[in-house]
This record gives C-alpha cells, sequence and structure tokens, in this order.
C-alpha cells in the first residue's frame, strides 16, 4: 500500500473545494509534520483554515482535557472555532 498516494494522503490530495479547515495538533505527535504540512496545503488551495500546533502535546492530546491546561484552551479553541464557523 503507498501511504503517500492522495487517495490515502491529505498531505498529497487535491484540497480544492474544502470547507473551512482547523488543524490542531501536539508538536510531540509522530505526524506532527503532516500537521504542518496540511495546514501549509490548505494554504495553497486557498482554503480558509487555522492552524494549532499543542506544544509538548502528544497524539491524542485531547484525553487530558481537565487535567492539563493547555489541552483545556485547546478544546476551548476547537469550540471557539466551530461555533464561528457553524453560525452556533
Amino acid at each position: 500500500m503507498d501511504f503517500a498516494a492522495p487517495e490515502i494522503s491529505l498531505v498529497n490530495a487535491d484540497l480544492t473545494g474544502l470547507p473551512p479547515t482547523t488543524v490542531h495538533y501536539g508538536e510531540y505527535e509522530t505526524l506532527a509534520d503532516d500537521g504542518a504540512q496540511l495546514a501549509r496545503r490548505l494554504a495553497d488551495f486557498k482554503v480558509t483554515s487555522e492552524l494549532h500546533p499543542l506544544p509538548e502535546g502528544q497524539h491524542s492530546f485531547v484525553l487530558g482535557a481537565g487535567r492539563v491546561p493547555e489541552v483545556d484552551q485547546a478544546i476551548q479553541q476547537m469550540g471557539q472555532w466551530l461555533r464561528r464557523h457553524l453560525g452556533t
């Protein structure tokens, strides 16, 4: 299986027409570079987007909700973004 195939990898896909997108990832995440690259590609395709790397965050950092203030702040950012873009 070719994991770089555009049908599998968002960093290689045609992103034309995607809706506004927010990218959150932990900086210690194994795929952190892919998150940053996705944000750059979204900009290249003129997709409205925001990038939010979480310093020292790991994979599934949201599991720290209620225990790690930085995670709570990231989740709050996600909610604010959703409210802005869904109009609620």
